[in-house]
């Protein structure tokens, strides 16, 4: 697996920079260039690895010790699953407890760029959605990627709180 993992990378590096892409593209992450977004967030410190959902569109899982970013890829084709225009990076955290809706807005008012959903189990969910279109420049898209790791580790720690007063309670 690993083999195959560094020969898709590999691979993934060849057609990102290949003359095709290089034209006036240059420095640039588009929805419609996963491996793009791949190497971004490489070089951003991440574990991805680029896979499909369940209907075929781009997914990529970058697995944390912490928590598992993902990436969903929007406005793409629907029998190609290429030119992908959007693209949403998620978490979700898995709390001991479940959450109400009430609790999961306080993260929306924390943090305005948060979207907050909560699964069945009402664990929250978190999410940022980034439009690319045509594309926008690699540090600009690190940065939103810099912004979004900040604020789910902030978020954190509003959605354990109460976990860790009872942890600490125990103690």
């Amino acid at each position: 697996m690993k083999h195959l993992k560094t020969a898709a990378l590999s691979f993934l590096g060849l057609l990102i920079a290949s003359p095709a892409m290089a034209n006036d593209r240059g420095e640039m992450v588009t929805a419609s260039n996963p491996a793009g977004i791949v190497v971004a967030m490489l070089n951003a410190g991440h574990n991805p690895e680029l896979t499909t959902d369940r209907v075929g569109d781009p997914l990529i899982i970058s697995r944390g010790p912490g928590a598992n970013l993902v990436v969903y890829f929007f406005g793409c084709d629907a029998t190609t699953h290429d030119r992908c225009q959007s693209i949403r990076l998620q978490v979700g955290y898995d709390r001991a407890k479940p959450w109400s809706a009430q609790e999961a807005m306080k993260l929306s008012d924390e943090f305005p760029f948060l979207a907050v959903r909560l699964d069945q189990e009402g664990d929250p969910y978190v999410h940022w959605d980034l439009v690319l279109g045509d594309g926008i420049p690699v540090p600009t898209f690190v940065k939103n990627l810099r912004a979004f790791e900040e604020s789910v580790t902030l978020a954190a720690d509003l959605v354990y709180a109460e976990e860790k007063a009872e942890q600490a309670k125990g103690q």
